[in-house]
């Protein structure tokens, strides 16, 4: 049976952007016009020490960030740096900068890393967030985003734990998915191949393989939160778990499950496994 946990409080927006545009994770923001001509400052997620300065803005693309905080003498990367609209530098603390940057790790793995030859990356960030987490002393360590359970749980209830999530696609072109522990990926493709899954869609009347086993993430996530499944959002849904459908569908998706107690049954059936 799949047992609700205490630390399921999902993120916010304040609680991921805290400053909405004035504050971001440098490689989050790359590549885009957010603090472009804005004075900003790059700081140290772990002690708030300014690290660079870009009185006429940050660059839309920086293609090399390699610094040193000289007060932490911690080698800071685009991922693991912090760059803030100079004018709301004094009003973003210590903790807040570190929260975001941990969120912006969880997001980026969670959403699958993979290089321009499509291979994946997850197990090499991996490794570079958790010695980045030791350098800073931080407690950071990789979580499945549907069970919630960290690498060092994972390791004590898992035997085939191999220190990395699977990477469910929800689609190879273009790619997208979500990595997920083995106990949870196993529980969404019921223990079987991705056509017996896709069938088994089409038996209960889905749309697709993709409908089927977004509504069964809305249900594992319902029963480890300790929530009933219209309670969730879709908003919340599609963002955490990087799917493919709109809120609007999956909002649909939502209401047609939990007001067909049968097929809810039936699904929820099929999703028994033992996620502690």
């Amino acid at each position: 049976m799949i047992q609700s946990i205490e630390s399921c409080k999902r993120p916010s927006r304040a609680e991921i952007r805290p400053l909405g545009n004035q504050a971001a994770v440098v490689d989050e923001i790359d590549g885009t016009s957010i603090l472009n001509g804005t004075p900003t400052l790059v700081v140290c997620p772990d002690c708030g020490g300014t690290v660079a300065n870009h009185k006429r803005g940050l660059p839309e693309t920086v293609p090399i960030f390699d610094v040193q905080c000289p007060r932490c003498d911690v080698q800071l990367r685009r991922w693991c740096a912090v760059a803030v609209d100079a004018a709301y530098n004094d009003s973003i603390g210590v903790s807040t900068l570190n929260s975001m940057v941990e969120r912006y790790w969880d997001r980026k793995l969670w959403s699958g890393i993979t290089n321009d030859r499509d291979q994946p990356r997850n197990e090499e960030f991996t490794s570079r967030f958790s010695k980045k987490a030791i350098e800073f002393n931080w407690d950071w360590k990789l979580r499945c985003p549907l069970c919630r359970r960290n690498s060092s749980q994972l390791s004590e209830n898992q035997s085939n734990w191999s220190g990395r999530l699977d990477y469910h696609h929800w689609s190879d072109s273009p790619d997208r998915g979500i990595t997920l522990c083995r106990d949870c990926h196993e529980a969404i493709s019921f223990n079987s191949y991705d056509n017996m899954v896709e069938k088994k869609a089409h038996e209960w009347g889905f749309r697709s393989r993709n409908d089927l086993q977004a509504i069964c993430v809305g249900i594992l996530d319902a029963e480890i939160t300790g929530k009933q499944l219209e309670q969730l959002s879709s908003e919340y849904l599609v963002s955490r778990y990087n799917l493919l459908q709109s809120p609007s569908e999956i909002r649909l998706l939502i209401s047609t499950v939990s007001n067909d107690q049968n097929l809810y049954e039936d699904i929820f059936r099929r999703l028994g496994c033992d996620i502690q």
